[in-house]
Formats: structure tokens, C-alpha cells, sequence
């Protein structure tokens, strides 16, 4: 079994990435491969209803 922590916040040392590593620490002990995935380093820009990604078939992020 593989667990994957996506932490969504946009500081890199916060308390869900604390929380995140923690748990998988535990995890890790039971022999559970574990992965996390950040997104404060990644570009993301909102929205901005302009559907090009119904035109495209792809995400515009």
C-alpha cells in the first residue's frame, strides 16, 4: 500500500506539513511507503473562467 499527503498550503514549513510527516512517520513503521506532494513551490493560478480548458481537453494550470 503507498499513502500520498497532498499539502495544499502555501508555506513550506507549516503546521500540515508538520502534521503530514508525523503521520507518516508512523506509517513508515508499519512498513506503509508513504509520498508527499507540495504545492507551495508550484505556480497555480486561479481560475479565470475562461474555459479554454473545455476547448483544449487540458488543464490550464
Amino acid at each position: 500500500m503507498k499513502v500520498i499527503g497532498i499539502n495544499g498550503s502555501s508555506r513550506k514549513d507549516s503546521n500540515t506539513t508538520i502534521l503530514i510527516k508525523y503521520i507518516f512517520k508512523e506509517l513508515n513503521k508499519e512498513g506503509i511507503e508513504t509520498e508527499l506532494v507540495t504545492l507551495y513551490d508550484k505556480k497555480i493560478n486561479p481560475c479565470r473562467a475562461c474555459f479554454a480548458c473545455n476547448s483544449r481537453k487540458k488543464l490550464c494550470l
